[in-house]
């Protein structure tokens, strides 16, 4: 009786017909010993021919059919065909015709412009080709070196055609990475689409990955692909000396004796592997593999034919502190196998310990030689925090302890940074760019950590000189210039005026909050006059930024723009800049208030505006009496005052107390007292403080508020703006917050099917809903500002659509057509999902009390809701946030 097929064999029978006859197929068993894994052992089918590119049809059907045969099959037959399928599919590699370049666009670095067409290898010429993004910092490095080898070597250059390829599917990011750098030694191009998964080209030259680099010979194949710029010299110097074409040899193929493989088999799986996974003297980013291999050719018929049977292959990859540890090792292997029976394949000594102190010896040259120590020095903040659940204060006490080079300026960190930096760059790229097996990742990840760590504690170290605290004197901002002008200007605190400064970017948060913004600004233009200044800072070049002017045509004539001279300038490690939009808000007296986002800008302005100059210079740090005083106070009862604030989402207290100890000296900071409070709660708060004004004045505190602002809305409306029907409070309709003007639900839900964007609706604000008769009233009062959103309009150029990017919370579907957002529901804080939404099919339940609207408010009963409550409609969706 015949022995069963193996299950791959079976699934490989298949779809045999779709590989072309002269592929030749093997069946491999592998089996390995890895230190942190153990003995694995691997069955692998894997072809030596490939497909041509032009044949990525023919495998796309293959591919199709075999995923088809393994449908339903274990998770181990599953990746043992998908292992298959990486090895016959079509990839661009040593041996193989380069090809043309389509759907590119060439770049003209003089003027910029762009032209649409493909690319060609030149006949007779060695081409370099880099493929890159912007985005990928891997790749821009890489891109950089092989520019400044280039310059370096002109009469290499001369017989080598450098070509750079950018997989950006900005334009705008492409041509200012361009402007930015001076990488002159290439021509350039891009792909117009950027990375594109239906593109032949691109996936059998695995695009995905970046940096990749393509060396095509003179009759247009390729030598080889690489992702390491300094193999590259080597590549085309060892292709000039051959005098031809490298060829994708088949590799050397051992065939042992049964007799003997199956001794190192033996010996490997119940004696050797132990030796290995027992060895607890290893170091955990040590790499070591051990494999044995066997391999069978398998013929159209499905008969079998042994091809290969190996020695026992070890790669590893060791600190020096392991060095004895590996050799002791392999002397015990070879013990037990003899000499004859293993071989060494990859043997690498690193040194990732001897690095961490080459980075800390020439971090502390450069400061020896710019004449700066390293300090260490302590913050210790505390904070009483009310707590809702308990009524009372809760202390927490943050003790950091830190190392900075104290009296630091801005030229001296420059100086500096700009000497440190080489070094912190040689060590992180040569761990970045170390082995690329991917069985070692996780070990060289542990590496890496090392090396990024000691890299950011000395960064950390270096701004933290530089860095400024809350209540600290704002310092000037340099080397901008204004919005449309080239002239740097200094960013200067006025005494008796509040500064704003916001750090932006062209991303949703930044562009949702400058809406605000303009609304503030505009609302309250008298008001502000010369007691306010709003300044935003950009984080990139003015260059940057075309499309969002282009976008937003007219807000530099409201908010001031300033532009840095270089990118990350020291001034956003000065103000503590980690994300995009920061608020810095200094006070009338030039005191560091906020440094963070800010929920509510105009409550804040509002307060400090009211704050006078007199009780500003009055405060400052407490002595211990009036410290004991105050946290006497907070567990008194006088914290019973506060029972009515029982809401932790509209209403939070912080007693702040903060110091540095410098070792001879300690400096304190004025006590902050921080809260959030809902409007028309404010008497509540006062009685409690007017308490504490009693024990220590409050002149003395630095207050920092946040009033959560709501408002109460008139229902019904009298007639539909549109069409005067008579409109009462049984009546259904809409409400424009923004217009003012009541609307009929007749003229609110008319839809022009053939019409686009907003001319698809007769009504084009965002529209609130009143589902009448109101049975809850209470509905119409007390309702958060930030809820009604800012009436937002899908830009020029924007794209606009009706699929909302989240979750009906009354079916669980997905949100189409029109959003609705309830506004009386988790009334209080701006948190990241803070809003219920419902769908169309869920609305329709609602104002037609429909079956399901039962099912509904069950659901959404955790919220709060009830049919009564307002619904905010919203046409497209922008963002989460962003109506």
């Amino acid at each position: 009786m015949s022995q069963e097929q193996p299950v791959d064999l079976q699934i490989l029978n298949k779809v045999r017909h779709l590989i072309p006859e002269s592929f030749k197929i093997e069946r491999q068993k592998k089996w390995e010993v890895l230190k942190r894994k153990g003995l694995v052992q691997k069955i692998l089918l894997k072809s030596s021919n490939r497909f041509k590119l032009e044949q990525t049809a023919k495998y796309d059907e293959f591919c199709d059919a075999l995923d088809q045969a393994t449908y339903g099959n274990n998770m181990d037959v599953i990746k043992q065909f998908e292992f298959f399928k990486e090895s016959i599919k079509p990839k661009i590699k040593a041996g193989f015709q380069f090809g043309t370049i389509n759907g590119v666009e060439s770049l003209d670095l003089n003027t910029f412009e762009t032209k649409k067409g493909n690319f060609k290898t030149k006949q007779g010429s060695t081409d370099l080709i880099v493929f890159w993004s912007s985005e990928n910092e891997k790749s821009t490095r890489t891109l950089n070196e092989l520019n400044t080898w280039l310059s370096q070597n002109q009469n290499l250059k001369l017989q080598i055609n450098p070509i750079a390829v950018s997989l950006d599917d900005d334009s705008n990011n492409f041509k200012n990475h361009l402007k930015t750098n001076q990488l002159t030694q290439f021509q350039h191009y891009r792909y117009s689409l950027g990375w594109d998964s239906s593109n032949a080209f691109q996936r059998a030259m695995e695009l995905n990955y970046l940096p990749k680099i393509a060396v095509v010979g003179k009759e247009n194949q390729v030598i080889e692909v690489t992702r390491k710029a300094r193999e590259v010299e080597n590549i085309i110097k060892t292709y000039w000396e051959a005098g031809s074409e490298s060829e994708d040899e088949g590799k050397y193929r051992e065939l042992l004796d049964q007799q003997t493989f199956r001794f190192i088999k033996k010996a490997l799986t119940q004696q050797i592997s132990d030796l290995l996974s027992q060895n607890k003297s290893f170091a955990k980013s040590d790499f070591i593999r051990l494999s044995l291999t066997k391999c069978y050719k398998i013929a159209q018929d499905g008969s079998k034919e042994i091809v290969e049977r190996s020695h026992l292959k070890v790669s590893y990859e060791v600190s020096v502190q392991s060095s004895q540890t590996i050799k002791l090792f392999l002397n015990n292997v070879t013990a037990v196998l003899g000499k004859d029976n293993v071989q060494v394949k990859r043997s690498i000594v690193k040194d990732p310990k001897g690095m961490l102190d080459m980075i800390t010896s020439g971090f502390q040259d450069v400061l020896k030689k710019n004449y700066k120590v390293i300090q260490e020095y302590t913050i210790r903040s505390e904070y009483f925090n009310y707590v809702h659940e308990k009524e009372e204060f809760q202390p927490d006490v943050q003790v950091i302890s830190k190392k900075s080079i104290q009296n630091l300026t801005f030229k001296e960190y420059q100086t500096i940074y700009s000497q440190v930096l080489p070094i912190f760059k040689k060590y992180q790229q040569e761990i970045d760019d170390s082995d690329d097996d991917s069985d070692n990742d996780e070990e060289q990840e542990e590496d890496k950590r090392l090396i990024f760590d000691r890299v950011n504690e000395l960064t950390d170290c270096l701004k933290s000189g530089l860095e400024l605290s809350l209540g600290q004197p704002f310092q000037t901002i340099q080397n901008y210039h204004p919005f449309g002008k080239d002239q740097v200007v200094d960013i200067e605190h006025k005494d008796d005026q509040v500064l704003i400064v916001m750090y932006w970017d062209d991303n949703q948060q930044c562009n949702r909050q400058f809406t605000q913004i303009l609304k503030v600004l505009l609302v309250n233009e008298e008001k502000y006059k010369d007691k306010i200044r709003f300044v935003a800072l950009s984080k990139h070049k003015q260059e940057t930024y075309e499309l969002f002017f282009l976008k937003n045509q007219g807000i530099e004539e409201v908010i001031e723009f300033y532009f840095p001279r270089e990118e990350n300038q020291a001034d956003q490690v000065q103000y503590n800049v980690k994300s995009f939009p920061h608020f810095i808000v200094v006070d009338k007296v030039g005191s560091i208030r906020i440094q963070s986002q800010v929920e509510d800008l105009e409550s804040i302005l509002t307060s400090y505006i009211e704050e006078s100059i007199e009780s500003l210079n009055q405060k400052g740090p407490l002595n211990d009496d009036e410290y004991s005083e105050i946290t006497q106070f907070l567990y008194s009862d006088a914290r019973k005052k506060l029972s009515q604030l029982n809401n932790k989402r509209q209403f939070s207290l912080s007693f702040i107390f903060k110091e540095i100890d410098q070792g001879e000296k300690v400096v304190r900071f004025a006590p902050i007292i921080q809260y959030t409070i809902r409007e028309g709660k404010q008497k509540y708060l006062d009685t409690f403080l007017s308490l504490l004004n009693k024990v220590v004045p409050l002149s003395n505190f630095q207050i920092n508020q946040t009033v959560q602002r709501t408002l109460n809305l008139l229902f019904p409306g009298k007639a539909c703006k549109l069409c005067q029907n008579e409109l009462n409070d049984q009546t259904q309709q809409y409400y424009s917050p923004f217009s003012d003007e009541f609307y009929c639900v007749k003229c609110s839900e008319i839809v022009d099917t053939k019409a686009a964007g907003y001319k698809k609706f007769r009504v084009q604000d965002n529209l609130i809903f009143f589902n009448a008769p109101l049975v809850d009233k209470s509905v119409l009062n007390d309702i958060d500002v930030y809820r009604l959103g800012n009436n937002q309009k899908v830009k020029r150029g924007e794209q606009y659509t009706q699929n909302h990017a989240l979750d009906c919370n009354g079916c669980d579907g997905d949100v189409k057509g029109f959003r609705y957002i309830a506004l009386n529901c988790l009334p209080g804080k701006l948190t990241d999902l803070a809003l219920v939404d419902f769908c169309q099919d869920c609305f329709d339940q609602i104002r037609t009390g429909g079956p399901r609207l039962e099912k509904i408010v069950k659901r959404t009963k955790i919220y709060g809701y009830n049919p009564s409550m307002l619904l905010l409609r919203i046409p497209f969706y922008m963002g989460y946030y962003d109506y």
